[in-house]
């Protein structure tokens, strides 16, 4: 079964309040560590805690979990956890998954973040585990019903528009088909609740579809279409010394904007070890959360491919192209690809700044 993210490891909080909860306790760690043995797609750590051997407060506890865990399980009484939670939550986009076990190990409740956190399976999982009942409530979920922010989550795809997203589940369980297309070809089976774009019902007396899902690296701004995006452009970049963090994001946008390309999509940026200490460079990976990567000029020089070459490039830096080889470098090395990974977008050049992007190979698989 897989819960979250295929490499995002979960860190879990289990705290209990007797005794007798206190041995389920760890049991539950017993069970999300052989979990953890048993799937190689994600690590699991465990923290367990006894309410009564706490150096601060209950409150406190709950205040740094949040911060700090992407599970909480409370074995105990609903009350207690609801209580304790109930001024940490934010939204359900950042809220970890909190569930709470009755100490009799009878019941696996998922109280916050059921879907896009995972709750609902990981109480799936617990509660099949301790042979316990596990008490989902989400709507999507009782009726069997495809829920996009779920596979989402589960594809590590970013959703353009939360409200459109609740629109679609809201029209999913109204009975309505939904229109999907994917720039990919995705493994497993497609929902009954959605139709491929290219087989939309051609009966005029059916109503068109209303909404649609597009899954890929491109942004598309029509009224009632979702965009999912995958984490899978590599940003590859040469400047001059003393671009500012703006001038490199004000570049990067333009680009963006011309070619529709999702900036939810960027994953990574690389350059050459000359500009690993470029404050513009570092400043932009910092603000969008995204790791920079550099090379040196010979073993960019040894990447395969035919690039845009420039003279005064290759003597001021040691190689003739940075931007595309970057990427193309990044690609080669961290992505799954075996075969020479082609440009999403060249070369483009301007204020001082060269930039190219390159696809890292991604898929989505529907259960």
């Amino acid at each position: 079964m897989e819960i979250r993210q295929k490499t995002q490891e979960t860190k879990a909080s289990v705290i209990s309040f007797t005794e007798t909860g206190s041995c389920l306790a760890e049991k539950v760690k017993i069970i999300l560590e052989a979990y953890q043995n048993e799937n190689q797609n994600g690590k699991v750590t465990v923290e367990l805690q006894e309410s009564r051997k706490l150096s601060g407060s209950l409150k406190e506890w709950c205040k740094a979990s949040f911060v700090q865990c992407q599970l909480l399980i409370f074995v105990g009484a609903v009350g207690i956890a609801v209580r304790l939670i109930a001024e940490f939550i934010r939204d359900k986009y950042q809220d970890p998954a909190v569930l709470v076990v009755d100490e009799l190990g009878n019941y696996v409740i998922p109280i916050l973040s059921g879907h896009v956190g995972g709750g609902n399976a990981w109480a799936a999982f617990l509660a099949h585990q301790l042979e316990a009942v596990p008490v989902i409530t989400t709507a999507t979920d009782l009726h069997g019903k495809f829920a996009v922010d779920v596979f989402a989550a589960k594809n590590g795809l970013t959703i353009s528009e939360r409200t459109l997203a609740k629109e679609i589940s809201a029209a999913v369980l109204r009975g309505e088909k939904i229109r999907f297309f994917c720039e990919k070809t995705f493994l497993g089976k497609l929902p009954k609740d959605l139709i491929l774009s290219e087989e939309c019902p051609k009966d005029v007396k059916r109503q068109e579809p209303k909404y649609k899902i597009y899954l890929g690296i491109h942004h598309k701004k029509e009224a009632h279409i979702l965009c999912l995006h995958p984490k899978s452009l590599v940003l590859g970049i040469g400047c001059k010394q003393g671009k500012t963090l703006k001038e490199i994001e004000d570049f990067v946008s333009r680009r963006f904007e011309e070619e529709q390309l999702a900036w939810d999509s960027i994953c990574a940026m690389a350059s050459v070890d000359l500009k690993e200490k470029e404050n513009g460079l570092l400043e932009f990976c910092e603000k969008w959360k995204i790791p920079f990567y550099t090379f040196s000029a010979e073993q960019l020089e040894d990447i395969p491919g035919d690039f845009a070459e420039s003279e005064f490039v290759k003597r001021t830096v040691g190689v003739g192209n940075v931007c595309e080889r970057a990427a193309v470098g990044y690609v080669m090395r961290y992505g799954s690809r075996q075969k020479y990974p082609l440009l999403v977008l060249p070369k483009v050049a301007g204020d001082g700044i060269t930039l190219a992007v390159a696809e890292l190979d991604w898929s989505v698989e529907f259960e």
